[in-house]
Protein backbone atom coordinates (compact mmCIF):
# COMPACT_ATOMS: atom_id res chain seq x y z
CA UNK A 1 0.00 0.00 0.00
CA UNK A 2 2.85 2.38 0.82
CA UNK A 3 4.52 1.66 -2.51
CA UNK A 4 1.25 2.23 -4.35
CA UNK A 5 0.74 5.60 -2.66
CA UNK A 6 4.32 6.54 -3.47
CA UNK A 7 3.78 5.74 -7.15
CA UNK A 8 0.64 7.88 -7.19
CA UNK A 9 2.57 10.73 -5.59
CA UNK A 10 5.43 10.52 -8.08
CA UNK A 11 3.07 10.31 -11.05
CA UNK A 12 1.16 13.37 -9.87
CA UNK A 13 4.30 15.41 -9.31
CA UNK A 14 5.56 14.58 -12.81
CA UNK A 15 2.27 15.42 -14.51
CA UNK A 16 3.02 18.35 -16.88
CA UNK A 17 -0.58 19.25 -17.64
CA UNK A 18 -1.61 20.24 -14.12
CA UNK A 19 1.62 22.02 -13.16
CA UNK A 20 1.53 23.55 -9.72
CA UNK A 21 -2.13 22.65 -9.27
CA UNK A 22 -1.31 18.94 -9.48
CA UNK A 23 1.33 19.28 -6.81
CA UNK A 24 -1.07 21.22 -4.59
CA UNK A 25 -3.84 18.64 -4.84
CA UNK A 26 -1.36 15.80 -4.32
CA UNK A 27 -0.20 17.47 -1.13
CA UNK A 28 -3.82 17.97 -0.12
CA UNK A 29 -4.59 14.31 -0.80
CA UNK A 30 -1.91 13.25 1.68
CA UNK A 31 -3.05 15.84 4.23
CA UNK A 32 0.21 17.76 4.04
CA UNK A 33 -1.34 21.23 3.85
CA UNK A 34 -1.87 21.72 7.60
CA UNK A 35 1.43 23.59 7.93
CA UNK A 36 0.46 26.11 5.25
CA UNK A 37 0.97 26.54 1.50
CA UNK A 38 4.07 25.31 -0.30
CA UNK A 39 5.03 28.83 -1.38
CA UNK A 40 4.15 31.01 1.57
CA UNK A 41 5.27 34.31 0.05
CA UNK A 42 3.36 33.86 -3.21
CA UNK A 43 0.22 33.00 -1.24
CA UNK A 44 0.40 36.42 0.45
CA UNK A 45 0.63 38.43 -2.77
CA UNK A 46 -2.19 40.91 -3.16
CA UNK A 47 -2.80 39.82 -6.77
CA UNK A 48 -2.90 36.14 -5.83
CA UNK A 49 -6.17 34.30 -6.57
CA UNK A 50 -7.43 32.17 -3.68
CA UNK A 51 -10.82 31.15 -5.07
CA UNK A 52 -9.64 27.68 -6.05
CA UNK A 53 -8.74 26.57 -2.53
CA UNK A 54 -12.42 26.49 -1.49
CA UNK A 55 -14.86 23.75 -2.47
CA UNK A 56 -18.18 24.12 -4.29
CA UNK A 57 -19.95 23.04 -1.11
CA UNK A 58 -18.48 26.01 0.77
CA UNK A 59 -19.73 28.42 -1.90
CA UNK A 60 -23.15 26.74 -1.90
CA UNK A 61 -23.47 26.95 1.88
CA UNK A 62 -22.44 30.62 2.00
CA UNK A 63 -24.82 31.52 -0.84
CA UNK A 64 -27.78 29.78 0.81
CA UNK A 65 -27.11 31.53 4.12
CA UNK A 66 -27.13 35.00 2.57
CA UNK A 67 -29.54 34.75 -0.38
CA UNK A 68 -33.18 35.74 -0.01
CA UNK A 69 -35.65 34.01 -2.35
CA UNK A 70 -32.71 32.42 -4.14
CA UNK A 71 -31.07 35.73 -5.17
CA UNK A 72 -28.47 38.14 -3.86
CA UNK A 73 -29.23 41.83 -3.66
CA UNK A 74 -26.35 43.71 -5.22
CA UNK A 75 -22.65 43.90 -4.45
CA UNK A 76 -23.14 44.12 -0.69
CA UNK A 77 -24.64 40.63 -0.38
CA UNK A 78 -22.15 39.25 -2.90
CA UNK A 79 -19.37 40.56 -0.68
CA UNK A 80 -21.08 39.03 2.37
CA UNK A 81 -21.16 35.61 0.66
CA UNK A 82 -17.47 35.78 -0.21
CA UNK A 83 -16.54 36.87 3.31
CA UNK A 84 -18.30 33.78 4.68
CA UNK A 85 -16.40 31.59 2.22
CA UNK A 86 -13.04 33.24 2.93
CA UNK A 87 -13.74 33.35 6.68
CA UNK A 88 -12.96 37.05 6.79
CA UNK A 89 -11.99 39.92 4.57
CA UNK A 90 -11.61 39.09 0.88
CA UNK A 91 -8.43 40.32 -0.85
CA UNK A 92 -9.30 43.62 -2.51
CA UNK A 93 -8.04 42.66 -5.99
CA UNK A 94 -9.92 39.36 -5.93
CA UNK A 95 -13.11 40.99 -4.64
CA UNK A 96 -12.97 43.57 -7.43
CA UNK A 97 -12.52 40.76 -9.97
CA UNK A 98 -15.56 38.96 -8.57
CA UNK A 99 -17.69 42.09 -8.73
CA UNK A 100 -16.58 42.93 -12.27
CA UNK A 101 -17.33 39.43 -13.56
CA UNK A 102 -20.69 38.96 -11.82
CA UNK A 103 -23.64 40.18 -13.93
CA UNK A 104 -26.27 42.16 -12.01
CA UNK A 105 -29.86 42.25 -13.28
CA UNK A 106 -31.81 45.47 -13.81
CA UNK A 107 -33.52 45.05 -10.45
CA UNK A 108 -30.12 44.80 -8.72
CA UNK A 109 -30.24 41.04 -8.01
CA UNK A 110 -27.72 38.30 -8.70
CA UNK A 111 -29.07 34.88 -9.60
CA UNK A 112 -27.61 31.59 -8.48
CA UNK A 113 -26.68 30.68 -12.07
CA UNK A 114 -24.76 33.92 -12.53
CA UNK A 115 -22.96 33.44 -9.21
CA UNK A 116 -21.94 29.88 -10.11
CA UNK A 117 -20.76 31.06 -13.53
CA UNK A 118 -18.58 33.72 -11.91
CA UNK A 119 -17.04 31.19 -9.53
CA UNK A 120 -16.28 28.94 -12.51
CA UNK A 121 -14.59 31.80 -14.38
CA UNK A 122 -12.55 32.71 -11.29
CA UNK A 123 -11.43 29.09 -10.95
CA UNK A 124 -10.16 29.22 -14.54
CA UNK A 125 -8.24 32.41 -13.75
CA UNK A 126 -6.76 30.77 -10.66
CA UNK A 127 -5.52 27.79 -12.69
CA UNK A 128 -4.03 30.14 -15.28
CA UNK A 129 -2.33 32.06 -12.46
CA UNK A 130 -0.67 28.89 -11.18
CA UNK A 131 0.19 27.34 -14.56
CA UNK A 132 1.76 30.53 -15.91
CA UNK A 133 3.80 30.98 -12.70
CA UNK A 134 2.55 34.56 -12.61
CA UNK A 135 3.23 34.67 -8.90
CA UNK A 136 6.97 34.63 -9.66
CA UNK A 137 6.73 37.65 -11.95
CA UNK A 138 4.02 39.49 -10.02
CA UNK A 139 4.30 42.95 -8.53
CA UNK A 140 6.55 41.71 -5.73
CA UNK A 141 9.32 40.91 -8.23
CA UNK A 142 10.91 44.16 -9.39
CA UNK A 143 14.04 42.72 -11.01
CA UNK A 144 14.54 39.85 -13.43
CA UNK A 145 18.32 39.70 -13.06
CA UNK A 146 20.52 38.98 -10.06
CA UNK A 147 23.07 41.44 -11.43
CA UNK A 148 20.51 44.26 -11.44
CA UNK A 149 19.40 43.32 -7.93
CA UNK A 150 23.00 43.43 -6.64
CA UNK A 151 23.56 46.79 -8.35
CA UNK A 152 20.45 48.19 -6.67
CA UNK A 153 21.69 46.93 -3.31
CA UNK A 154 25.12 48.53 -3.77
CA UNK A 155 23.61 51.84 -4.84
CA UNK A 156 20.92 51.72 -2.14
CA UNK A 157 18.21 52.02 -4.80
CA UNK A 158 14.78 51.86 -3.22
CA UNK A 159 12.13 49.50 -4.54
CA UNK A 160 9.22 50.98 -6.45
CA UNK A 161 6.66 49.60 -3.98
CA UNK A 162 6.71 48.98 -0.25
CA UNK A 163 6.04 45.50 1.20
CA UNK A 164 2.57 46.67 2.30
CA UNK A 165 1.78 47.45 -1.35
CA UNK A 166 2.81 43.97 -2.50
CA UNK A 167 1.61 41.62 0.23
CA UNK A 168 -1.66 41.33 2.11
CA UNK A 169 -0.01 40.68 5.48
CA UNK A 170 3.49 40.51 7.02
CA UNK A 171 5.69 37.67 5.78
CA UNK A 172 7.85 37.64 8.91
CA UNK A 173 7.18 38.47 12.54
CA UNK A 174 9.71 41.31 12.39
CA UNK A 175 7.49 43.02 9.78
CA UNK A 176 4.49 43.06 12.10
CA UNK A 177 5.85 46.18 13.82
CA UNK A 178 4.56 49.18 11.91
CA UNK A 179 2.84 47.11 9.18
CA UNK A 180 -0.56 48.73 9.73
CA UNK A 181 0.70 52.23 10.51
CA UNK A 182 -0.40 55.09 8.29
CA UNK A 183 1.65 58.05 7.16
CA UNK A 184 0.35 60.15 10.04
CA UNK A 185 1.62 57.60 12.56
CA UNK A 186 5.14 57.79 11.13
CA UNK A 187 5.48 61.56 11.51
CA UNK A 188 7.78 62.67 14.32
CA UNK A 189 6.28 65.04 16.82
CA UNK A 190 8.65 67.96 17.32
CA UNK A 191 8.77 70.18 20.38
CA UNK A 192 11.05 72.99 21.53
CA UNK A 193 13.92 71.90 23.75
CA UNK A 194 13.54 73.12 27.32
CA UNK A 195 16.75 73.57 29.29
CA UNK A 196 16.99 73.90 33.04
CA UNK A 197 18.25 77.10 34.72
CA UNK A 198 21.74 75.66 35.35
CA UNK A 199 22.15 74.78 31.67
CA UNK A 200 20.98 78.22 30.58
CA UNK A 201 23.47 79.84 33.01
CA UNK A 202 26.32 77.69 31.66
CA UNK A 203 25.37 78.59 28.08
CA UNK A 204 25.54 82.31 28.91
CA UNK A 205 28.99 81.86 30.48
CA UNK A 206 30.22 80.18 27.29
CA UNK A 207 28.84 83.07 25.21
CA UNK A 208 30.87 85.47 27.42
CA UNK A 209 34.07 83.48 26.89
CA UNK A 210 34.08 81.66 30.22
CA UNK A 211 34.82 77.97 29.61
CA UNK A 212 34.98 75.18 32.14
Amino acid sequence: LVLLLWEVLCASLQCPSDGGAARFWTMAFFGLTALGPQNYMSSLLKDNILVDIFTDEEYDDAYNRVAVDGCLKGEAELTAVLEKVYHGEVPSAELKEFIDLTPIAEDGTITRADFDATVAMMRVKAKEFVSSQHQVLAGACETSSSEVMQTNLRRHTRNKANPTDKYSQPMMTSQEYGWHQSGEDLKTKRAAKMSCEETQYAAELIKCGVYF
